[in-house]
This record gives structure tokens, C-alpha cells and sequence, in this order.
């Protein structure tokens, strides 16, 4: 019994002694990882619609949308007072059954008769202008101008129409501003539809202004500083319908858009009329058009009918703000007053309206030196 006690005893030692030579698991095995938590960070939306080897893009957040500038009014358009200075203008009423104007169509001079559309020459009634009117008021702070079409614009229908003034102020003949106002809705002062638009860098007119010239057109008014009350200035300028008439468009804007650092404000001003669109980097249209692509209202013009250019009219010049002295570029035809010291005292040298018909068919002015009829320069 002894003995099969010793026996396991042995047995068991030899065991462990054994067992500590028994091969083990490697202790460089690396670590199980642990598994990540959600976070509450944006995924990024990639984009992806091209080929597996295009580079995916992130789309671009919305853009944010800009917020539209409150339009304070503080000053309405006050009627001017004194006397108007008028502008006469041919009218093609009697002969547009013949698809014609009657004349005043002096495209060389930057006169234009085209109340009719390109080719086939209907006539648009509510673009013949028939005479512009100008008050300013005694303080210069306003000039109020109204503009007279044959028939109202309520005719048109559809069409859209425009009616503007040109102005010049530095009487170079360059025009400086074009105000260009949509046709109105009713006869309460409004600035829908208004703009502003100037020349910046003075070149309208190429190389002889108011004189067609080959050497390339300008950009014309590229710049709109006043839109709807947006600009500068929110009352610069104005339109409404007339309560008189509804052949007539009244425009109003502040003189001190013409200020030029003078004593007083002098310009040149003169209106237009247009049918669906205004297109103010067209001036001078002589300058951008040829005759030949402008094409002519006049039947005994080679270049009839009208073309690229059409569904306008304009007028002559007047000069606002003191008395001329002598013909100006784009000014409707001067006649001089008799001076009581004019040596030449024969009744050939008396002063005679050079126009044979009206104002804007003229092309020569009365000259007190020479005594006679001289086309403008």
C-alpha cells in the first residue's frame, strides 16, 4: 500500500515537471480592436454620377439668397412752372397706309422716323412721337417733361413700349443719360419700370458725334445707375400717365443728375419712342448699324425698308438752361435773332427758316455771317 502510494506520488511530480516544457500561445498577437461608436458628425454627401475613376466632387451647399434693398420715396415730382420749351416732330400717320414715313428720316445725322417694324412696316402709331414738352421749376430741382405719341399706348396691346430722354451735359453732342421708362399703367407718379443708364466712358459717338462713321461702334450706355428706385438717389426719376391725355407720357427726373460743377445746369435733351426693347448699347444707332443693315423708312431710299433697326423714334435737341449762340451738335436748327447791329441790312440777308419742311427733315441752319442756308457741321 506504501508502495502504490509512493508510486503515484512520483508519478505526479514527474508530471509537472513535464508539463512545464509544453509549448505555449504566442504572446506577440496583437490586440482585438475595439469596435467604434456612432458620433453625431455630418457625412459629407458625395457626389458621384461619373465613371469609377472621375474624382467624386462634394456638392456645393445652396446658394443664400440676397436680401432686396428697402426703397425709401422722400421727394415727388413737382410740375415745373414758366413757360415750356417744345419739340416738333414729324409724324407719319398720313402716309403709313403706304407702309412709308413722310420724312424726317436722317439716319447720317442720328435723326430717325421709324414708327413701323423691320420688313414689313406696320406702323406703330404709339411710338410717332408728335411733340415734347419741358418745364423745370424755379429752385432747379426738377424738370418735368411730357411726350405726345400719335395714338395712346394703350393700343399696343401686347407690345411692350418705351419712352425716353437723352441728355446731354457738356453739349458735345455725346449723349450722357439715357432715362428709359416702361409705358405706365396709370396717371400716379411711379418708379416701375425706370431706369438710368450712362455712358461712362464717353464713347458714344465714335469720332464725330452725331455723324455716322465707320470706325466701330461703343458700348453705348453701359453702365444703369438707377433701377426702379434702386440706385443713389431713389427719386431721380419718375413717369406716370397723363390725366389730360392718353397720348401722353409724362417723365420727370432731378436736375442734379446733370450737374457738372457750372453755375447753372445746362443740356441738351431730346425724346425717344420704342417698341419691345429699348436696347441702350445701340447709341448712336448710325454708329452701330450701317444704312444698309439699319435699312430706311423712306420708299425712295435704296436701303427701304427698315431692317435691324426699327420700331423707333426720336427727336431733335433742345437746349435747356440758356440761350444758344450757335448751332450745337444733335440741336434742332438755330435760327438767330436779328441783332439791331447786323451790318448787312438787305432784305437777302435776312434771317430765313433753312427747313423747307419740318424741324427733324432739316439739314442746313441759318447763317447771320454768311447770309445763307449752311448744312450742319
Amino acid at each position: 500500500m506504501k508502495r502504490l502510494t509512493s508510486i503515484l506520488v512520483l508519478s505526479l511530480f514527474i508530471f509537472s515537471l513535464t508539463s512545464c516544457n509544453l509549448p505555449t500561445a504566442p504572446s506577440d498577437l496583437p490586440p482585438t480592436a475595439a469596435p467604434l461608436l456612432p458620433t453625431d458628425a455630418p457625412v459629407p454627401i458625395i457626389a458621384n454620377t461619373g465613371s469609377s475613376t472621375e474624382t467624386p466632387t462634394v456638392q456645393p451647399p445652396p446658394p443664400t439668397e440676397t436680401a432686396v434693398p428697402e426703397i425709401v420715396h422722400v421727394m415727388l415730382p413737382k410740375f415745373g412752372d414758366g413757360k415750356a420749351q417744345t419739340i416738333h416732330d414729324q409724324v407719319s400717320n398720313n402716309t403709313a397706309p403706304e407702309k412709308r414715313a413722310y420724312g424726317g428720316d436722317e439716319f447720317p445725322l442720328g435723326r430717325y422716323e421709324r414708327p413701323f417694324t423691320a420688313d414689313a412696316m406696320e406702323y406703330l402709331p404709339y411710338t410717332d412721337l408728335v411733340r415734347a414738352d419741358m418745364y423745370r421749376d424755379k429752385e432747379d430741382v426738377w424738370a418735368y417733361t411730357t411726350l405726345e405719341v400719335f395714338a395712346s399706348p394703350s393700343l399696343a396691346g401686347d407690345r411692350s413700349l418705351f419712352y425716353a430722354l437723352e441728355l446731354d451735359a457738356d453739349l458735345d453732342g455725346r449723349g450722357d443719360f439715357l432715362i428709359a421708362a416702361q409705358s405706365p399703367e396709370s396717371d400716379t407718379w411711379t418708379t416701375t419700370g425706370v431706369q438710368i443708364w450712362e455712358d461712362v466712358n464717353s464713347d458714344i459717338g465714335n469720332s464725330k458725334p452725331m455723324e455716322s462713321d465707320a470706325n466701330g461702334p461703343g458700348d453705348g450706355y453701359e453702365v444703369l445707375i438707377f433701377d426702379e428706385g434702386i440706385g443713389k438717389d431713389a427719386d431721380a426719376a419718375w413717369v406716370r400717365l397723363s390725366s389730360d391725355s392718353d397720348k401722353k407720357i409724362e417723365m420727370a427726373f432731378k436736375l442734379d443728375l446733370l450737374d457738372i460743377g457750372e453755375e447753372y445746369i445746362f443740356f441738351l435733351w431730346g425724346a425717344w419712342a420704342f417698341a419691345d426693347e429699348v436696347h441702350p448699347d445701340w447709341f448712336d444707332q448710325h454708329d452701330h448699324f450701317s444704312l444698309a443693315e439699319a435699312g430706311s423708312s423712306l420708299k425712295d431710299n435704296p436701303e427701304y425698308p427698315l431692317k435691324a433697326f426699327a420700331a423707333a423714334d426720336n427727336t431733335c435737341r433742345a437746349l435747356s438752361g440758356m440761350e444758344p449762340t450757335g448751332q450745337l451738335p444733335g440741336m434742332c436748327p438755330y435760327v438767330p435773332p436779328k441783332s439791331t447791329n447786323d451790318t448787312h441790312t438787305t432784305t437777302s440777308c435776312t434771317p430765313i427758316n433753312c427747313c423747307t419742311g419740318l424741324v427733324t427733315a432739316c439739314t442746313h441752319y441759318w447763317n447771320s455771317v454768311t447770309c445763307k442756308c449752311e448744312p450742319f457741321n
